[in-house]
């Protein structure tokens, strides 16, 4: 009787143990609800007050303290943001530095930063210093986003090659290719001209012309569009053999919606026979935005110049995925045959390993968080104003029309020559 019991007690324990892992399994591979919907949402309204309450409430520091810095830089708001930047920054240094071995964090492993996440937070503090009239500091942090991108690179190559084993999965990457098929394929991830074009900015300031050239033949190595770039590099030389006291407008415009993270249901082989449907991670693209460019126009609606795209968020964040899918998809199908395989587990003993195991890999490389309020691109334009002279804006889709114009309102930065200013544009609504 009492043997009885013990089994009985014994095996309800152990079902009770397979349904709160199911229940944990369901939590952990399944889309969360997270404030970055809402965020977003909210940024989408232009209203950045909500936007910044609905983040403030983020429970993850390091994802909290981005999307806090990206809001205020939107709101103009330069020191809090860089304040926020400095927190993120310091958050992410110090995860890599330790290693944090949980149960808790294995199966709810939360949002730890993309490589490029990294490289944003030093892109936009660079802008911050250049809004706040410190070309030194911009340049500063614009060598800190080219080092992180360079290492971020190398451990994108090192993740690829540790995992790169074939498996009987690698015919799922072919559900993905219609998200594929929509960003630039060429734009690597860690090919970012932006951060050398801020650089450039920076020595202009201080006069250093030579090493402004140097950065912008950088920046034109990777970029699609060097239309900008090249007018810049012959506005420098220029400025070398013959300095004048011309001052250039610099303007900055986020536009639209990056891509979200979400998820997709695919059924993966995981050895023995066996399927099992899996959540696996996937990307969402902003199907409302169709800017194309924006040009600058005079008060006799004389075309002044017209915007460059030197930051292709949507690709950047695709790429990196698309790259990282193969590595992705040999790590949960090993996990999942692991947790299958072993002989020494009963069948129930297997079902709660593989639960665990299964939900540990997917959702580790699948936490749908994400830096939400990035934009989608960033265009640029610079030009020479004249005096007294009144400018707008002009907004045009990818069918040549105009979408929206706008007045601009330029003020010179303090302690610097030339002017910087920067807008954000959600759903077509110019909101700073």
């Amino acid at each position: 009787m009492l043997h009885r019991l013990i089994t009985v007690s014994s095996l309800t324990l152990l079902l009770s143990g397979c349904k709160l892992a199911s229940e944990a399994l369901h939590k952990v591979v399944t889309p969360k609800l997270h404030n970055y919907n809402k965020s977003s949402e909210a940024l989408k309204e232009c209203n950045l007050e909500k936007t910044i309450n609905i983040v403030s409430n983020n429970q993850n520091e390091l994802l909290k303290n981005s999307e806090l810095g990206l809001a205020h830089y939107f709101n103009n708001n330069h020191k809090q943001s860089n304040r926020n930047f400095d927190n993120a920054i310091n958050k992410y240094r110090t995860d890599e530095n330790k290693a944090i071995i949980s149960l808790s964090n294995i199966v709810r492993k939360e949002y730890q930063a993309e490589g490029f996440d990294k490289v944003f937070l030093h892109n936009y503090k660079a802008i911050n210093y250049l809004m706040l009239g410190d070309a030194q500091a911009a340049r500063v942090e614009a060598k800190n986003s080219n080092v992180i991108q360079q290492q971020e690179k190398l451990k994108l190559h090192k993740f690829k090659e540790q995992n790169s084993k074939s498996n009987k999965n690698t015919h799922l990457i072919s559900h993905y290719e219609t998200l594929f098929k929509r960003v630039n394929p060429q734009h690597h991830p860690y090919q970012n001209p932006f951060a050398y074009y801020i650089s450039a900015l920076g020595y202009a300031e201080d006069g250093d012309y030579d090493n402004a050239q140097v950065d912008l033949r950088n920046a034109m190595k990777y970029s699609f569009d060097k239309q900008l770039l090249q007018d810049k590099l012959l506005s420098y030389q220029k400025q070398e053999k013959e300095p004048t006291k011309e001052r250039t407008i610099e303007l900055f415009f986020d536009v639209g919606q990056s891509p979200l993270k979400s998820q997709k249901q695919l059924k993966m082989d995981i050895g023995n026979g066996e399927q099992r449907m899996a959540y696996l991670p996937d990307y969402t693209l902003d199907e409302n935005n169709n800017i194309h460019s924006i040009k600058i126009v005079d008060s006799q609606n004389n075309e002044v110049a017209k915007s460059s795209l030197l930051c292709d968020i949507n690709a950047i964040k695709v790429n990196e995925f698309r790259e990282k899918l193969p590595a992705i998809l040999s790590i949960i199908t090993k996990e999942a045959s692991i947790s299958i395989g072993s002989k020494l587990l009963t069948e129930k003993s297997k079902l709660l390993a593989t639960i665990f195991k299964t939900g540990s890999a997917i959702y580790g490389q699948n936490d749908i968080s994400t830096w939400s309020l990035l934009p989608q691109k960033i265009l640029v334009i610079s030009f020479v104003p004249k005096k007294e002279e009144r400018y707008k804006m002009i907004i045009i889709d990818n069918s040549g029309n105009t979408i929206r114009e706008k007045s601009l309102d330029i003020k010179p930065n303090k302690n610097l020559k030339n002017i910087y200013s920067h807008y954000t544009i959600r759903n077509n609504k110019v909101c700073k």
